[in-house]
C-alpha cells in the first residue's frame, strides 16, 4: 500500500471513530436508586473574620471628635511601631497655643503673688517690730515709781503702756493674718499654675496621640463605619473611642454570614457546615454553626430585606491565605437522614401528582417522596434499591 492509500485509510478510521463518539453523546447516563445518607444543604454567603483582634481606637482627646487625615491601606502588612493613622490636629494645635499662653500667664501670676506677699509681709514685720519697740519703751517708763511723778503723769504713763500692749498685739495679729493670707494666695496661684501645666501636658499628649502607631505586627483591617455600612475612609469624622482599624489574629477565624428571614428556622446552632473561600474555591473548610441571632436586622444598603446574623466557627485556619473580609460561600447541612432510599432528582418528574420516576428500560413509575435536595430526593415507596432510572428531561419527554 502506498503513502496515498495509507493516508486514505487513516482518514476513514478517524471519521468512523468520530461518528462513534458523536453517537455515544446521544445516550443518557445511567442513574440508579441507592441507599445511603440523605443530606440537605442551605447555601449562605458571608465573610471571613478573626475571632480575636487588636483594635486601634480614636484616642481620648480634649475635643470629642476629629477627622481622619491619612491611614494605611486596607490589608497591608504592618510592623509594631509603624504609623498607621493620622488624625486632624488643626483645632488641637490652636488649643495647644492657648494652653502655652495660659501656663505662662499662670507662672507670671505666681511670681507676682510671691513679690506681693514678700512686700506685704515685710511691712507687717516692720509694723510689729515698731510696736514691740514702743511697748518696751512704754514698759520702762511705766515702771518708774509713782512718787517721782504727779498723779496725772503716772496715769498717762500707765495708759501709754496699755495702748502699746494693744498696738503690739494688733501688730502681731496683723502679721499672722498677713502670713496666712499670703500662704492662701500663694496656694491659689500655685494651683492655677499646676492646672495650667496639666492642661498643657494633656494638650501635648493629645497632639502626640494624633499619630497612631501599630501596637503589634499583623495584617491591617479597616473597620466598618457604624452609620454608613462601609469601611472608614480618609476625611471621615470619627469620635473618641471608635474603632477605626484592627489587626486581626488569623490563627482563629470564623465566618459571619446572613440568613435571610424567608429561611427563618432552617439554620440552628450546632449544624455542620462546609465553607469555601471565593478566592480558593477548591479548598473546603469544615466548620459548625456557632450562633444565630434571635432578631433579623435590616441588610445594609437593602432596607427592604432583613436577615439573621449567623456565626460559623472553623476547625482550622490558614493565616498564609486567609485575610479578613474575604467572601465565603457557606453550605450548612440542615438535614441528615441515614439509611434512606435516595433517587436522583433528574430522574423524577415533580410536576405531576403523584410524582413519577422515569425507568431506564422505558416507562414511568409512581413514587412517594420525602424531602428533596437540589440533587436527590428521598423515596418512601414506588422504587427499589439498585433500580436503574433515566433522565426525566431527555429527548422526546
Amino acid at each position: 500500500m502506498g503513502a496515498r492509500g495509507r493516508r486514505y485509510l487513516v482518514t476513514v478510521l478517524l471519521a468512523g471513530a468520530l461518528a462513534l463518539l458523536s453517537g455515544c453523546g446521544h445516550h443518557e447516563p445511567a442513574m440508579q436508586v441507592r441507599r445511603g445518607t440523605f443530606r440537605e444543604h442551605l447555601l449562605l454567603t458571608g465573610e471571613l473574620r478573626a475571632v480575636r483582634s487588636v483594635d486601634i481606637l480614636v484616642p481620648r482627646l480634649p475635643q470629642w471628635r476629629t477627622q481622619i487625615r491619612w491611614m494605611e491601606r486596607d490589608g497591608c502588612a504592618v510592623k509594631k511601631g509603624q504609623k498607621v493613622l493620622d488624625l486632624d490636629f488643626t483645632a488641637l494645635a490652636g488649643e495647644l497655643e492657648d494652653k502655652k499662653l495660659a501656663e505662662a500667664s499662670a507662672a507670671a501670676a505666681l511670681a507676682k503673688q510671691e513679690a506681693l506677699n514678700a512686700s506685704g509681709l515685710e511691712e507687717a514685720k516692720t509694723a510689729r517690730e515698731q510696736a514691740e519697740t514702743a511697748l518696751q519703751k512704754a514698759a520702762i517708763e511705766a515702771r518708774v515709781p509713782a512718787e517721782l511723778f504727779s498723779r496725772r503723769d503716772y496715769q498717762a504713763r500707765q495708759l501709754a503702756l496699755a495702748q502699746a500692749k494693744a498696738s503690739a498685739e494688733k501688730a502681731g495679729n496683723d502679721l499672722a493674718a498677713a502670713q496666712k493670707g499670703a500662704r492662701a494666695d500663694l496656694a491659689v496661684a500655685r494651683l492655677a499654675l499646676d492646672k495650667a501645666r496639666r492642661d498643657l501636658a494633656a494638650a501635648r499628649e493629645a497632639m502626640g496621640k494624633m499619630t497612631v502607631l501599630a501596637p503589634c505586627d499583623g495584617i491591617l483591617d479597616v473597620a466598618q463605619h457604624p452609620w454608613e455600612g462601609r469601611k472608614f475612609q480618609v476625611g471621615d469624622v470619627v469620635f473618641v473611642g471608635w474603632t477605626v482599624l484592627r489587626i486581626p489574629d488569623m490563627s482563629r477565624v470564623e465566618v459571619a454570614a446572613r440568613l435571610y428571614d424567608v429561611d427563618e428556622g432552617k439554620v440552628l446552632p450546632g449544624m455542620p457546615a462546609t465553607c469555601r473561600l471565593d478566592t480558593f474555591p477548591k479548598v473546603a473548610l469544615r466548620g459548625r454553626v456557632a450562633s444565630v441571632s434571635t432578631i433579623a436586622q435590616e441588610v445594609p444598603n437593602s432596607p427592604a430585606r432583613r436577615a439573621f446574623a449567623v456565626i460559623v466557627s472553623l476547625e482550622h485556619s490558614d493565616p498564609e491565605r486567609m485575610r479578613p473580609g474575604m467572601s465565603v460561600q457557606v453550605s450548612v447541612e440542615t438535614r441528615r437522614i441515614p439509611n434512606a432510599l435516595v433517587a436522583p432528582r433528574a430522574a423524577l418528574d415533580l410536576n405531576v401528582d403523584p410524582p413519577r420516576a422515569h425507568l431506564a428500560g422505558g416507562g414511568t413509575a409512581a413514587v412517594t417522596l420525602g424531602p428533596c435536595s437540589a440533587r436527590e430526593c428521598v423515596v418512601t415507596s414506588g422504587l427499589r434499591e439498585g433500580e436503574r432510572l433515566s433522565s426525566a428531561y431527555g429527548s422526546g419527554r
